[in-house]
């Protein structure tokens, strides 16, 4: 998919040699339009793939959420919606690697950590990416769901990535972290809201994996390949309730 920045200055290009095209052509006796016919078709392609890129932007961060945020939170809530739909659409064209390090960064560096506890009054609340960026504030898990979101939206496949509950153990704590895999029976890489980088979770001492999740399945973790199926997400009450919400504000998760 094209980035949209350089989209509209293909776009802008093919507009300016194709008049610079017609008026040469216009200069020679007998000269036909039909002759500009392809140039024409490439720039009505051009176009359509702008309209399609800005029609999945607008999909996968409305543009109706920026006015919610700044009617229900700040304006400054505005504006991180609005920074995190313009990351998104930077990175369409990018290669899957650089999907992952660009929503990690912007994840890890915009949401405050704030305990569920402190931030909403309940023992274990999962966020929406927009309730998370709205309030200002968000957990291990209300990370990982924004960055699992936002890298299905980008395209990457659901069955590379997983929702992993793991024990930190240098903190003694449940932990939460989003898990990519290149390959079916590969070593995943961890993006964690703990470190900003993306490491193989072979080099990951300090997680001790417990059972991971998708949008199709569940599974007992061992951090190398697939792991142990062992059921539908859909039985996992917290995941189903904040499906439900996320479909409230026009965002498929």
């Amino acid at each position: 998919m094209l980035n949209g920045n350089k989209t509209y200055l293909m776009v802008a290009r093919l507009r300016m040699d194709f008049a610079t095209v017609v008026f040469h052509f216009r200069c020679q006796p007998g000269y036909s339009l039909w002759l500009l016919w392809p140039l024409m078709v490439l720039i009505g392609s051009g176009l359509a793939v702008h309209d399609t890129l800005h029609a999945d932007t607008e999909r996968w961060v409305p543009e109706a959420l920026t006015g919610k945020a700044r009617q229900q939170y700040d304006d400054k809530a505005a504006s991180r919606i609005d920074a995190w739909r313009q990351t998104l659409h930077a990175l369409a064209d990018a290669s899957e690697a650089d999907k992952l390090k660009g929503v990690n960064a912007f994840f890890n560096r915009e949401l405050r950590f704030a305990s569920d506890q402190k931030h909403w009054g309940m023992d274990d609340y999962w966020a929406t990416p927009y309730e998370a960026l709205g309030s200002d504030g968000g957990d291990c898990e209300d990370y990982v769901i924004a960055k699992y979101y936002s890298l299905r939206q980008l395209g990457v496949d659901i069955s590379k990535l997983r929702i992993t509950y793991v024990k930190a153990i240098r903190l003694n704590e449940a932990h939460m972290v989003l898990t990519y895999f290149p390959t079916p029976d590969a070593v995943p890489l961890v993006l964690d809201n703990l470190i900003n980088i993306i490491a193989p979770a072979s080099e990951r001492g300090d997680l001790s994996p417990v059972y991971s999740f998708n949008g199709d399945g569940i599974w007992l973790e061992r951090m190398k390949g697939q792991g142990i199926r062992m059921g539908n997400p859909n039985k996992l009450d917290l995941w189903t309730d904040l499906r439900v919400r996320m479909n409230q504000l026009g965002m498929d998760l």
